[in-house]
Formats: structure tokens, C-alpha cells, sequence
């Protein structure tokens, strides 16, 4: 029987002629990079049932817990040879979490078991997204989705953790393989998510590739994985950055629960944020507005409901981004779109006009490079969209759309920065949003008593807070709800068991939806 390096040769062997011809993989492309789940493919060299014993043992290792450095990722993560693992990591508190043929997703999943979730590493080292581009067939711009997700949860599960992201190791002999493309654009990419501070970005490639832009079969086999000497080179490229970072610890205030820091709601059923066969489904269209704040023309998406019509008026949810989204955060990241259409078909929510703006009011409103995404400059530009938003946009989407006019027919809510912009613009405007929430609010939140300043001055008719109990921004939301909880202000407190991430958001929109734009116990609020 052919060992299981030469069935990975086999398969990298068969991936890459794939490439080679250019095309995006040996299969029908598949949606790896964002879906949290569990190997549901077998490959010759990794059956599903080897895949589950594998994670088990993971589980097994993560519950006796004393883990310094955490090894996250794929088979390349997974194959050190015991003699080079013990003699560059034997001393760190190293455990290896990487698993065969994973992409972001299987990672994704992986990491929501209560065992993993509750390691306390200071280093995790992560690579993986060669398995999206080579057995998912996804594109650079998906995989780096998913390895943000991967990041995002990371860094919520394990706030006092550094990471070090590798980028995507070379494959493809030559410099001018398709494969080889895909990995450069994506890794540019992925280099933007170092900030610096919490995550930073190595690119160890160059070890690998000699002065005519091929790679060694000394080094890698298959040109993909590594052999002994391949992971001889990377350990001493990665041992200085690993040490540099264990020694330069960051402080992070523990997340601390309350006895009331629990689910208002049970959690969302199975599917609620997929498409639905048969269900009639919205559409979304790019709306563009001149900001008299950039002195730029910006752009939002407008979700429109199913059965859509100008001659009916429609009450209208603002959701706005985190930090480093954009508008397509919350119809490509969260899915809302699957989740409003859903809930307005099963007669759940009120059919309503949904905005999604892009909340950074700059002239250049990309998201910036990671090392930029805490600047003074880049956070202005938040502070500024709590000006536009309500001056500028609304007016702009009332003279664009059937919308019902006043605070009443009016909701805004938001995730991570989104949520404290969300806040802090319908908070301080009252009588243009009766219906506030806020999803992981970071702290760009306002103090509550500049929030509330006065208990007789008005209240919205819902204040919808949320957060997970293993988001390491949960102190920001707890202060706020214990200030009203005291002042008597009515709220919904909503603690799930999500980190800083998609799954707490998307359920968050799920139960936020049904509540909002509802009179009398529960009528629709829209009008015929």
C-alpha cells in the first residue's frame, strides 16, 4: 500500500495539472473558506473517520491544556518530523493543531470546540489556505475571507495571544504556474492583516525558491509539502520571529461573566442563514449618494424584499460594518440576505428596505492596509460617518426609495465598530431611529451616560445589546447593560456562546430582525 506522503504526491501531483491547464482545481469548485464545518470529503490519504480521530486527539491534547505555542493549520502544519519539532520547539509548550487537507472552514470548526476554545496560548503560528485554492477551487479573494475569519476568531478566542500568519508556502515548480499566481495575489492580501500589535504578517517563501523562481525537490517533493530538510529550513526561519514574540507579552483584561450574562434567546436553527429552495428571494442593488462630508460619490447596498414595490412603503434597517469591512460585509461575510429572506418568507419579520453603507466617511474608504486599521487617520474616518450617515445618507435613501418616514419605521444596528457607531448615531438621534442594536461592540462606543445622559429625554422602543461569552470585547457591552440594568432602562441583553464572529452576528440579526418595526404584540409596522 503507497505510504501517505506519496498518496499527498499523487494528489498534489494531480491538483497541479489541473492548475497547470488553468483551471481552478480537479473539481467542482466548493464554498471552503467562510462555512465552519467538519472534513466532509475523503481523499486517498485521509478518510473522514481519520480526519475525526485526528481532531479527537486534538481535543484530547487541548484538555490537559499548558499551551505556550499554539501550531494551527493544514498537512503542512501536521507532518514535522518529531527530531525537528523537538529540537526547535520541544522547549516553548509547542502543541501541533494541524490536520491534513483542512482549508479555513475545517479551521473554522475546529476551533469551536469548548476544549480548543479554551486554551490559553500566547503564540499561535498559523498557515492554511493552499487547501481552498487547490481542493476547494476558490479564489484568492475568497481564501483570504476565510483566513480573516480565521484571524478574527483567533483573536477573539485568544485576546492575549500574538499570532504569527504565515504566508502561503511557494508550490508550483516554476515561477509561471497558475498555482503560483493565485499564491502570490493571495498572499498580498494577506499581508494586510498585520497590524503590528496582535498579528504579524511572515512571509518565509523566500527560503524556498532558488534565483530562477523554481522551487527544489530537495526541499519540497511535490512542490507543495515539505520534506525534513524543507522543514529544517523553516524552522530556523520562523524559530528568531516565534522567540521575538514569546518574550514580548501583551496584557489583555480577561473576559469576567455574570450571572445575567446569558442567552435572551435560544439559538438559531439549523440553516437560517443559507438559501432556502423555494423561498422567494430579496435582491440587493448598489446605491451611490454625493457625501457632502468626503466631497465624494459612496456607495451602499440596498437589500429590497421579495416582492419589491414602489407602490408600497417599507420601513428601513441601516447595518453597518466593523473596522476592517466594507458594505459587502454583512451580505458576503454574514450572509444577511439568506437570513432576512428567510424570516420575511415564514412571516418572522416584517418585509423591509435594508441599507448597508460603507461606515468609513473618507475620500479613500477602502479598508486600509493592517498596519493602518488603528490610525487616528482610519478611525477619523468612523467618527465622520456618524455625522453622514444621519445628515446625509438617510435623506438620501427616503429620496431614492418607498420608505416610511420617522423614528418609528427607522432601525440601525451594527457589529464589532459598526455596533458602536450604531449606538452612538441612533442613541444621540432619536427621532430618526426608534430601533437601536448593537452586535460585539467595540469600543469606540460612547460612554453610557453620554449615551443616556437622561432617562426622561426618550428611549428607543427597542436597545438590543449582544456580545459572546468568549469575545474578548465584552467588557465594553457589559458596562454599558449593568448602567442601564441600574437606571432602569429597558433592553435586551443577549449572550451567546460566540466569540468575536460571523456565527454571534448572524444570529444576533436573526432574533434582532423579528423584533423590530413591530406595533400592538407583534402587527407589521409596514404599510400596503
Amino acid at each position: 500500500m503507497p505510504s501517505r506522503l506519496a498518496l499527498l504526491l499523487m494528489t498534489a501531483l494531480t491538483v497541479h495539472g489541473a492548475i497547470a491547464a488553468d483551471t481552478p482545481a480537479a473539481q467542482t469548485p466548493r464554498q471552503c473558506a467562510l462555512t465552519a464545518a467538519p472534513r466532509a470529503v475523503e481523499y486517498p490519504w485521509m478518510s473522514i473517520e481519520r480526519w475525526r480521530g485526528m481532531h479527537a486527539e486534538q481535543v484530547a491534547r487541548a484538555a490537559k491544556g499548558d499551551v505556550d505555542v499554539m501550531f494551527l493549520g493544514d498537512s503542512i502544519t501536521e507532518m514535522w518530523s518529531k527530531p525537528v519539532w523537538d529540537a526547535n520547539f520541544g522547549q516553548l509548550k509547542a502543541a501541533n493543531f494541524g490536520i491534513g487537507g483542512d482549508h479555513t472552514g475545517n479551521v473554522l470548526w475546529r476551533l469551536q470546540d469548548p476544549a480548543i476554545a479554551r486554551l490559553q496560548p500566547k503564540l499561535v503560528v498559523l498557515l492554511i489556505g493552499v487547501n481552498n485554492l487547490n481542493l476547494c477551487g476558490e479564489t484568492p479573494e475568497q481564501v483570504f475571507g476565510g483566513i480573516q475569519a480565521v484571524v478574527g476568531r483567533l483573536r477573539a478566542q485568544y485576546p492575549a495571544a500574538r499570532i504569527l500568519l504565515n504566508a502561503v508556502l511557494p508550490s508550483g515548480a516554476k515561477p509561471d504556474e497558475p498555482v503560483r499566481r493565485r499564491i502570490v495575489a493571495l498572499d498580498k492580501m494577506v499581508a494586510t492583516l498585520d497590524d503590528g500589535q496582535h498579528v504579524f504578517f511572515h512571509d518565509y517563501g523566500a527560503h524556498f525558491i532558488a534565483a530562477d523562481g523554481t522551487l527544489s525537490a530537495e526541499n519540497q517533493p511535490d512542490f507543495l509539502h515539505l520534506s525534513e530538510k524543507g522543514y529544517r529550513i523553516w524552522a530556523a526561519a520562523m524559530r528568531p520571529d516565534i522567540e521575538r514574540l514569546l518574550n514580548q507579552p501583551r496584557p489583555v483584561q480577561p473576559v469576567v461573566l455574570a450571572p445575567d450574562d446569558v442567552r435572551a434567546f435560544a439559538a438559531a436553527p439549523a440553516g437560517f442563514d443559507q438559501v432556502r429552495p423555494g423561498v422567494a428571494q430579496g435582491r440587493i442593488e448598489e446605491f451611490s449618494y454625493e457625501s457632502s462630508i468626503t466631497g465624494t460619490r459612496r456607495k451602499a447596498n440596498v437589500y429590497l424584499p421579495a416582492g419589491y414595490t414602489a407602490q408600497r412603503r417599507y420601513p428601513v434597517l441601516y447595518l453597518l460594518h466593523g473596522i476592517g469591512g466594507n458594505h459587502h460585509e454583512w451580505p458576503g461575510y454574514v450572509h444577511a440576505q439568506a437570513i432576512l429572506d428567510n424570516l420575511i418568507a415564514d412571516g418572522k419579520a416584517v418585509p423591509m428596505i435594508v441599507v448597508m453603507p460603507n461606515g468609513r466617511a473618507l475620500a479613500d474608504d477602502r479598508p486600509p492596509p493592517g498596519e493602518r486599521t488603528f490610525t487616528p487617520a482610519h478611525i477619523a474616518g468612523f467618527t465622520a460617518f456618524e455625522r453622514e450617515l444621519p445628515e446625509v445618507l438617510v435623506p438620501a435613501i427616503d429620496g431614492k426609495y418607498p420608505t416610511l418616514a420617522g423614528g418609528a419605521q427607522r432601525a440601525i444596528a451594527g457589529l464589532s465598530m459598526g455596533g458602536g457607531q450604531a449606538l452612538n448615531i441612533g442613541l444621540g438621534h432619536l427621532e430618526t431611529f426608534g430601533w437601536v442594536g448593537a452586535f460585539s461592540a467595540a469600543p469606540n462606543l460612547k460612554a453610557a451616560a453620554e449615551l443616556l445622559p437622561e432617562r426622561g429625554r426618550g428611549q428607543p422602543q427597542l436597545l438590543y445589546l449582544s456580545c459572546g461569552n468568549q469575545d474578548g470585547l465584552i467588557a465594553g457591552s457589559q458596562t454599558l447593560h449593568r448602567y442601564l440594568k441600574e437606571h432602569g432602562i429597558a433592553h435586551v441583553w443577549n449572550v451567546d456562546e460566540h466569540a468575536h464572529d460571523r456565527e454571534s452576528w448572524a444570529d444576533n440579526l436573526y432574533h434582532y430582525a423579528q423584533l423590530i418595526f413591530r406595533q400592538g404584540g407583534g402587527a407589521p409596522a409596514a404599510q400596503q
